[in-house]
């Protein structure tokens, strides 16, 4: 039997993957995000786009605003919910329907508060209550 697909399992869990120039990143989101199967990958490695295009995320978390802007535009194409972990400036930023938000809640972006945003992205019904 042969097969081109990378996935050999059934998809159970929402794939997310992390797009980081700061590898803690990536190992603290692998913890942090316990429902759902999780990939890290360096920014260095360009194309972020062909990335994406093969892999097929249900969310993408990305560090650096070189990688937000390269997965906007891939995310504007197909609703894919991009957050953005600035943590230079302690802040959380969600990629959904075309824009930009604000979701930090003042602590700036700890893993429990990315892991409600990513849980929020694939999960709710709606906004979050205000």
């Amino acid at each position: 039997m042969t097969s081109t697909h990378l996935r050999l399992e059934p998809k159970t869990r929402p794939l997310v993957a992390v797009l980081c120039s700061v590898p803690l990143l990536g190992e603290a989101m692998i913890s942090a995000l316990e429902f759902a199967e999780v990939r890290s990958f360096a920014e260095s490695g360009g194309d972020v786009e062909g990335l994406l295009g093969w892999l097929h995320p249900d969310a993408l978390i990305v560090d650096s605003s070189a990688g937000a802007e390269a997965a906007a535009s891939y995310a504007r194409e197909h609703d894919l919910p991009v957050i953005h972990v600035s943590v230079r400036d302690r802040t959380l930023h969600l990629f959904r329907g075309g824009e930009w938000e604000q979701v930090s809640n003042g602590d700036g972006p700890t893993p429990e508060a990315i892991r409600n945003v990513v849980a929020g992205a694939l999960f709710a019904r709606g906004g979050p209550v205000r």
